[in-house]
C-alpha cells in the first residue's frame, strides 16, 4: 500500500501542483479511506519527505564505482544524478521546491550533498579540485551554484539541458 501511495502522490503531482497532492485526493485516486493513506503517511508533508528520500537514495545507491580521488568521480557522480532528476523532472520539479521549503521551515532533515562532496574533494589532490585547493570552500562553492541551478529549475527559470549545462559547471567553476 505504501509503494501505491507513493506512486498515486507521483501520478498527482505530474498532472498538476504541490497543493494538488492532499490526503484525501490520494485516498479519492485509490479508493481506499483516508485513515488507510495516513497509516502511512500521517501528513502530505512525510509523503514528500519519502518521495524525496527515494530520490537522494536513488543517487547514493548509484554512486560511481571509481575511487574519491579519481578525477572523474565528479562528472559521474553529476551523470547519476542528472539521470534520476531528470528521468521524472515534473515530480523531482516539486519535490526539490517541497524539500526546501520543508528544510526552512525545520519539518524535516534530509542528507546534505555538501558532507559527500567534501569528502570527494578531501580525497582527491587539491590541484585536481574545481574552484579551490580548500576542499570545504571548494565543496561550498560548488552546493551554491549546484543549488541556485536546482531551484532555478525547479521554478520554471531553466530548461532541463540549461539545468544541466549548470550543475555540470558547478564541478568545473574556478576562482578569479
Amino acid at each position: 500500500m505504501r509503494a501505491r501511495i507513493l506512486e498515486c502522490s507521483c501520478e498527482i503531482l505530474r498532472s498538476g501542483s504541490m497543493f494538488d497532492l492532499t490526503i484525501q485526493r490520494v485516498a479519492r485516486e485509490l479508493n481506499v479511506s483516508r485513515p488507510t493513506v495516513y497509516r502511512y503517511f500521517p501528513t502530505v508533508q512525510d509523503i514528500f519527505k519519502a518521495l524525496s528520500d527515494e530520490t537522494i537514495r536513488a543517487i547514493y545507491d548509484n554512486l560511481p564505482q571509481l575511487p574519491l580521488d579519481d578525477p572523474r568521480y565528479l562528472d559521474e557522480f553529476v551523470s547519476v544524478a542528472m539521470g534520476v532528476f531528470l528521468a521524472d523532472a515534473p515530480v523531482i520539479r516539486i519535490l526539490a521546491l517541497a524539500s526546501a521549503i520543508g528544510r526552512s521551515s525545520g519539518d524535516w532533515y534530509q542528507v546534505d550533498p555538501e558532507s559527500l562532496l567534501i569528502t570527494a574533494l578531501t580525497s582527491m589532490p587539491a590541484s585536481h579540485r574545481p574552484v579551490s585547493a580548500n576542499s570545504q570552500t571548494a565543496a561550498r562553492v560548488m552546493i551554491t551554484q549546484f543549488r541556485g541551478a536546482l531551484y532555478g529549475w525547479a521554478a520554471g527559470f531553466l530548461s532541463d539541458e540549461q539545468f544541466e549545462q549548470e550543475v555540470r559547471r558547478a564541478g568545473s567553476l574556478t576562482l578569479l
